[in-house]
């Protein structure tokens, strides 16, 4: 399946080059003067377009798609890696390359989107209607994926709707709700049934956008921007069309209460290479370590130092915090919770999405317990160095000095890459799912729940399939806001670092109007003690799911024993976007200085 693609992105990257040598029209190839002249080389186009998003990647996984939950409440970065930190102490500026690196991408991809779609009508005689429709779709989906994304990061945003010139560059900066209707409005719907429910999996997997993705998309703009009504007419058509093409994927919800039990928990079948041919993945970034520059090195970035990787990422303890117990309640509601017996009991996504010391990953014991040298690993039944803790760089590991949270992300492991790392191979091609059925579930369940007259009988269901499948208790209630405060905790126990969380909590709203990120980023990021004790501090959690914490409230009533990662810093009228990068403002006469997003 991926060979398929890439031959066919391989034959067209010669064009991709073109745009370097404007004065050229070669004789026995495509060139950016006569491009695209066929069928052929517009499906190429169209190709090299998707393969396009594959390109942005920043400390060793897809950005922003990967990163940005780890720039949130929930999770945690490498203390003092790069300029990661001055995200969330609002520090950074416009000239911060992490917080620029995205508005560059949505701009090339959509100069490579226009490359194609500039010429589209003079050839639309040269294919089918059909063909011809499903082109532009694609291509108008995509430009519309990535400047919803510019959007959401940037606020108001030029709208680029062709290829520049050297002379056509300068535009001004369009109100972010006009941006919105616009690609609203390029997503017609006579376009999107043009395209097929499902590519056929077995030629082109998850690569292209299909008709039940494109809507979804066309959701979840809708629904970012609190367009409820809208959202929920195109989730329900959605949902139609993807009834009997997609499905949940199950989940084993084994709970494994320490690493001598043999198994480990895994939704690698979801998240793993499985996961690519699994019949809930909708549309996803394509990786092939066949294709030069098409590889990212998650695995390494969020593996173990047992296993050889760097331990970037991983969850913060609020996150771990905000997991229920399995009768549906809160750590600090349930009757359930042991703080001295704290995995027990819990939401099964606790164990199947992060990585908590005392089980296994990759079937290899993890333990940050600092008296613990050595660790088993049962795949070869031997004594292995525990270099989360002990030895070699083991400052880095995910409980050391220079560590993440104490917690690393089990969301995206595979055992395909067990001893791969051990041996210095980094190169990873998972795919990254952009769109799953599940995040159509909750797009449809909001959409209800916020809109006025919505179907909150439908949004009820919609958030019980999502909690069926890991076997959690039924949502039974119908009051909006008690199904308000459901639906956003499925988000952040279903969708945790996948990207979500940065805007979810800036669109978010507390009740006097201030979004939620207000209260989550301001104040310390904790994470476990170093001396491997339970945490013993007593979470306070909203009605939101929003975790914070009383340094005088404990479980045991002995001194608060978490440690304090980073102090975070939300500004109010500032931190609610990025700055533009200083080569737009310098560079782009129609923004300038004084239009720059406030407080940058």
């Amino acid at each position: 399946m991926k060979k398929y693609i890439i031959s066919i992105i391989t034959a067209a990257l010669c064009f991709a080059a073109c745009d370097k040598a404007l004065e050229r029209y070669p004789l026995n190839g495509p060139s950016t003067g006569t491009f695209p002249a066929s069928e052929e080389e517009a499906l190429s186009g169209v190709l090299v377009s998707y393969k396009n998003l594959a390109n942005s990647v920043s400390q060793y996984c897809s950005f922003p798609l990967r990163i940005t939950d780890n720039l949130t409440d929930i999770g945690t970065m490498r203390v003092g890696l790069s300029d990661w930190n001055l995200f969330v102490t609002s520090t950074i500026t416009q000239t911060t390359s992490k917080a620029t690196a995205i508005y560059g991408r949505v701009y090339k991809t959509a100069g490579r989107i226009h490359l194609v779609l500039d010429k589209l009508d003079d050839i639309k005689d040269l294919m089918s209607e059909e063909t011809y429709k499903q082109f532009k779709a694609e291509l108008l989906c995509l430009r519309a994926y990535v400047y919803d994304m510019g959007c959401q990061f940037y606020g108001d945003i030029p709208f680029i709707d062709h290829c520049l010139t050297l002379t056509d560059y300068e535009y001004p900066r369009m109100h972010r709700d006009q941006v919105i209707d616009r690609i609203l409005k390029d997503m017609d719907d006579d376009l999107l049934n043009a395209l097929p429910v499902r590519w056929d999996k077995n030629a082109w997997g998850t690569a292209r956008l299909g008709r039940a993705a494109a809507y979804t998309l066309k959701a979840r703009i809708c629904l970012n921007w609190g367009r409820f009504e809208e959202a929920a007419k195109y989730s329900r058509i959605a949902m139609e069309l993807a009834e009997g093409v997609y499905a949940l994927e199950p989940l084993d919800c084994t709970y494994y209460p320490n690493a001598n039990t043999e198994g480990e928990p895994s939704a690698s079948n979801l998240h793993g290479f499985a996961g690519e041919k699994c019949d809930e993945w909708m549309w996803a970034i394509q990786f092939n370590k066949l294709a030069a520059s098409n590889t990212h090195v998650q695995v390494y970035g969020y593996s173990s130092r047992v296993h050889n990787g760097a331990a970037t990422e991983g969850p913060s303890q609020a996150l771990m915090d905000t997991f229920q117990c399995t009768d549906g309640k809160s750590i600090t509601e349930s009757p359930l919770y042991n703080w001295q017996d704290p995995w027990n009991h819990r939401d099964p996504r606790l164990d199947l999405y992060c990585l908590r010391s005392d089980t296994r990953y990759n079937n290899v014991e993890y333990s940050t317990d600092p008296t613990k040298r050595q660790v088993r690993d049962y795949n070869i039944d031997a004594m292995v160095n525990n270099n989360d803790v002990y030895g070699d760089k083991s400052e880095y590991g995910p409980n050391g000095t220079k560590g993440p949270g104490g917690y690393l992300w089990r969301k995206f492991g595979d055992k395909a890459y067990y001893g791969a790392t051990l041996n210095n191979a980094y190169e990873d091609d998972l795919d990254v799912c952009i769109i799953r059925y599940a995040e159509l579930y909750l797009i449809d369940a909001e959409a209800n729940i916020e809109m006025e007259g919505g179907d909150l009988k439908r949004a009820q269901n919609d958030i019980n399939k999502i909690r069926q499948r890991v076997k959690m208790p039924k949502v039974t209630t119908l009051d909006r806001a008690e199904l308000r405060s459901a639906l956003r905790y499925e988000r952040v126990a279903e969708l945790c670092a996948e990207g979500f969380r940065w805007f979810d909590i800036r669109r978010w709203k507390q009740e006097d109007g201030t979004p939620i990120a207000y209260k989550v980023m301001n104040g310390p990021q904790y994470a476990p003690a170093f001396n491997g004790a339970r945490p013993n501090a007593k979470p306070i959690i909203d009605e939101n799911w929003c975790v914070t914490y009383d340094t005088s409230s404990t479980w045991d009533d002995k001194p608060f024993n978490l440690r304090t990662l980073v102090n975070m810093y939300f500004q109010l009228g500032k931190d609610e976007l990025w700055p533009l990068p200083d080569a737009e403002i310098r560079t782009n006469s129609a923004i300038g200085q004084e239009n720059q997003n406030p407080g940058y």
